[in-house]
């Protein structure tokens, strides 16, 4: 079984490592390794020298990995973004958990995304994950973004699109963000990506609103992520633990 690694950059301070660890205690410590790589070209070179068999996908190659795969699983064509990549028999297929790792915060913790309205800032591969599986959970969405485009918001619309919604996922940093994000509430839910800035929390406590960090939406892709990659139930307990979830 294995090798497997977490690619990216910067990558090192990844919590991936120690969650697998703690996910399969059993096995050798050093299945699990850290590529960091300032070219998705060099990583792979990187992944097929170490011989990889199954390897995650962070900021910011999570498009450019696309390329390298054989195969993509349902829905990560039209998301044109992925976080694992697993090889069996020679063909390298493309997964996103990320998927998963939204819905099943909400789920888990506050309620079903079926027929809420929902904010999703930012429409990078992590916020084009969240917008499809609230989609496929039953949610009404709307997408804000640096970068508008037709049927994606600009970034000053926030406000309004607030007022709209219960539910936010947020992934992008704070900055662009302090001016925009007003009229929230007790009646909203944010989750956040990023679970080293957390750059909703302050504004989420201040409004009286109900707080996700990233380590609900890191949990969640893992749990999935890592029973595609070795075909083995990881310890969710363990898991948690080490998340202080």
């Amino acid at each position: 079984m294995g090798p497997f690694a977490i690619i990216g950059n910067p990558v090192k301070s990844s919590l991936s490592p120690r969650l697998f660890k703690a996910a399969y205690p059993k096995l050798s410590g050093d299945i699990y390794q850290v590529i960091e790589t300032p070219d998705a070209r060099l990583g792979w070179q990187r992944i097929q020298e170490l011989n990889i068999r199954g390897f995650n996908v962070t900021m910011p190659f999570k498009t450019d990995f696309l390329k390298m795969a054989d195969k993509l699983a349902p829905a990560v064509g039209q998301i044109n973004a992925t976080n694992l990549l697993t090889n069996k028999e020679g063909i390298w297929t493309a997964w996103n958990t990320d998927i998963t790792g939204v819905v099943n915060s909400f789920r888990e913790v506050v309620t079903d995304p079926a027929g809420k309205n929902a904010l999703v800032i930012g429409a990078g591969g992590a916020g084009r994950a969240a917008a499809r599986g609230l989609e496929q959970a039953g949610a009404l969405v709307f997408v804000a973004n640096r970068t508008p485009c037709p049927g994606i918001y600009p970034l000053p619309d926030i406000p309004s699109l607030i007022r709209k919604c219960n539910l936010i996922v947020n992934t992008i940093p704070l900055e662009g963000l302090e001016t925009t994000v007003e009229g929230l509430s007790g009646k909203h839910t944010i989750l956040d990506a990023s679970y080293t800035m957390a750059p909703l929390q302050k504004a989420a406590f201040k409004a009286g609103a109900r707080y996700l960090g990233g380590y609900h939406w890191l949990y969640h892709q893992a749990v999935e992520g890592f029973a595609i990659l070795t075909g083995l139930e990881p310890d969710c307990r363990a898991m948690r633990k080490l998340l202080d979830l």
